[in-house]
């Protein structure tokens, strides 16, 4: 039985379902198929997501460059803490910490008395 001798019906049928089923292939494999168009989706709300909170970012380093900008008393403060920075004649004292004197030194372990 060749394709010729079927009834115009049948072979209607069957190209309608040939172009369906390659239509549907297409969107699911092909070039833009639905796989891709979802990772697409995913990384574009993780761009969003990374765009937020840089945005955050920016308004928290906007405000403390006011801030530097604007406060003397705040500019002291960061100067002393990141940059150790002191003023004319001030005296700083450094005080060792009990726990680091009773610590060995790294890498050197105390060393066993044999002796009897």
């Amino acid at each position: 039985m060749s394709l010729l001798r079927l009834p115009a019906r049948w072979v209607f049928w069957l190209m309608l379902l040939v172009l369906i089923s390659g239509f549907f292939f297409l969107t699911v494999h092909g070039y833009q198929g639905m796989r891709q168009i979802h990772q697409l989706a995913q990384k574009r709300e993780e761009l969003i997501r990374d765009n937020k909170e840089l945005n955050k970012k920016n308004e928290t380093l906007y405000r403390e460059i006011t801030r530097l900008k604007q406060d003397p008393l705040y500019l002291e403060e960061v100067a002393r803490k990141d940059f150790g920075l002191v003023k004319p004649n001030e005296i700083i004292f450094f005080i060792d910490d009990e726990k680091k004197k009773e610590a060995p030194p790294h890498g050197k372990f105390p060393v066993p008395d044999h002796r009897r």
